[in-house]
């Protein structure tokens, strides 16, 4: 039997099968986590709550339910027609840009606002990773936080993103000084009065896969154990779920989120 807060969801499109499964971990632990994908595998969600219990959950699901608002084939249609496009981007990515830009500035608008009004001593808020099928040319991401994003290309993995965490600017400053927790981070969705997150896109390669997961499954596995783990698998549930098991085989002691998703074309 599944813990209670275990959840799996599935989606096969002509142009992406896709997985994703939340489990509470090891020990007893409320599931703060969130995931969400998109009928039609248009885009793929996940957040990671903070805050405590009820909070973080109540946090990671209204970020996402915000989020996948901005998101909708129609709302992307509007936002396009004022807009052409900028040095050599294509004008779909250009308004896409700016539509998750607006989402995640809502989504920390509207979790600050809480905040403010239930006076919590310890502020609610959210990690956010997300991936967005662009037609069949281009994939677009973000993220705020550490939940992070691979796209395994062939043999190659690939961390698409970089975790807005005390750890991660500690590397990047040369390891100066005392080695800081890694699990401080530095960007987040409702705690301040205003967040950003980080965008990027790239063309679309055939047999593509991508890797969306919250730290709970980085913690305990590295790269190469997360391509171990995946090597030789071609379903997506299959390595959804191996993913989830390795974590909690390694002694992983949070919430574990994956979402697992391949291009077929």
């Amino acid at each position: 039997m599944e813990p209670k807060h275990h959840i799996q969801v599935e989606i096969a499109t002509p142009h992406v099968v896709a997985c994703g499964i939340s489990d509470p971990g090891r020990i007893d632990l409320d599931n703060q986590d969130a995931i969400l994908i998109d009928g039609d595998g248009n885009f793929l969600l996940l957040a990671d709550g903070m805050g405590g219990h009820e909070r973080g959950a109540e946090a990671s699901h209204a970020a996402l339910d915000i989020i996948q608002s901005f998101l909708q084939p129609e709302v992307l249609v509007d936002k396009l027609r004022d807009i052409t496009e900028v040095d050599g981007i294509p004008s779909k990515i250009v308004g896409l840009h700016a539509l998750v830009g607006d989402a995640i500035e809502r989504a920390n608008a509207v979790l600050y606002e809480r905040n403010q009004k239930a006076q919590l001593a310890r502020y609610m808020g959210t990690t956010v990773v997300g991936l967005v099928r662009v037609d069949t040319d281009y994939m677009l991401w973000f993220h705020v936080g550490d939940s992070r994003l691979y796209r395994l290309r062939a043999t190659e993995l690939t961390c698409l993103t970089r975790d807005h965490s005390v750890f991660s600017q500690w590397m990047k400053n040369g390891r100066k000084g005392p080695q800081p927790e890694k699990n401080i981070i530095t960007r987040a969705i409702g705690p301040q009065t205003f967040t950003a997150g980080d965008i990027a896109y790239d063309q679309q390669q055939p047999f593509d896969m991508y890797l969306l997961c919250s730290d709970g499954l980085t913690e305990t596995l590295k790269a190469n154990d997360i391509v171990q783990t995946i090597a030789g698998k071609e379903e997506v549930l299959e390595i959804a779920s191996d993913l989830v098991r390795a974590a909690k085989d390694a002694g992983s002691k949070d919430n574990i989120s994956v979402v697992v998703c391949r291009l077929l074309k």
